[in-house]
């Protein structure tokens, strides 16, 4: 069976966490989700026992924080889990507050026409200069810095890269080459999903206290690797986000769409959006996924 392995990250509104995995509930999906461990109300055994799927695997939640190499290792496990469990066509990363914008029927179908493409989005293919701000210097705090934009803490860092640009400090220099900056989200091939997999060590060395490079690691070994050429952005130069998710930048960091904004969503190109409100949970919505006939909208 050409079955697909949809990756989930989640921090907070299961009801939402629960309509996501019903709309995209199919005999050809499993579930692989790893909710952040600051989430002190999420019950897995409750979750679990609602659950009437036989296909929906946890994996051992992560305090994940903002900008941290603890983004990268959430993304890692979930693809570890899912490359041990089976060979999947397609791997889907997606957040909790994400939304498929297509039907299972054409999703996949989508990905059968076009088998052996990586969906990974990048910035500019060729520009490396934002990664390599991101990964050239030693982000020793960002742990403890997290989003906060002003503290203690982010001024004793700012002083440290200073001082590592003063002295030329550059640890990407040997990759530089290769690296890359886009959205974190990505729809990639089971060869891919193993050839991260299979460099940890190279991950653990050029990725660790690094700021925000959730959003470059994958960019930089999808370059690297023997799949370079198979990127979708070379095939259809005309799509904004070549991983297929739509985002709103102009009106939020996202944006967060609300339900009665999904249908005109749904005739975009595009296979995913992010983020919903929880509004989207509601009967017309899971209607538009099961439904036999044409949605009217």
């Amino acid at each position: 069976m050409n079955k697909h392995a949809y990756l989930i990250i989640a921090h907070n509104n299961w009801e939402q966490l629960h309509f996501l995995i019903d709309v995209l509930d199919d005999p050809r999906n499993d579930f692989f989700i790893l909710i952040d461990s600051k989430a002190s109300d999420f019950n897995q055994a409750r979750f679990l026992s609602e659950r009437k799927y036989k296909n929906l695997y946890f994996v051992e939640p992560i305090n994940i924080i903002w900008g941290d190499y603890t983004q990268i290792v959430a993304e890692f496990s979930l693809l570890k889990a899912a490359t041990s469990s089976y060979m999947y066509s397609y791997y889907h990363l997606i957040s909790g507050s994400d939304m498929p914008l297509k039907s299972q029927d054409y999703i996949h179908n989508f990905f059968i026409k076009n088998d052996g493409y990586e969906f990974v989005d990048f910035d500019s293919f060729d520009d490396i200069s934002l990664a390599s701000a991101r990964t050239r210097y030693y982000y020793f705090l960002q742990k403890q810095t997290g989003r906060k934009r002003i503290s203690v803490t982010k001024i004793l860092q700012k002083t440290l890269i200073l001082i590592q640009q003063l002295i030329h400090i550059n640890r990407s220099k040997s990759i530089e080459s290769f690296l890359g900056k886009g959205s974190n989200w990505f729809s990639i091939t089971d060869n891919f999903a193993r050839y991260i997999v299979n460099n940890e060590n190279f991950i653990n060395k050029y990725f660790t206290r690094t700021f925000c490079c959730d959003e470059v690691f994958i960019q930089t070994l999808l370059k690297k690797s023997p799949y370079k050429n198979n990127w979708y952005g070379f095939t259809n130069d005309t799509i904004q986000y070549q991983n297929l998710r739509y985002n709103d930048w102009n009106r939020g960091k996202p944006y967060t769409f609300r339900k009665d904004e999904f249908f005109s969503l749904t005739k975009s190109p595009y296979l995913f959006a992010r983020k919903f409100s929880n509004d989207i949970i509601s009967d017309d919505i899971l209607q538009h996924f099961t439904q036999k006939t044409p949605s009217n909208h």
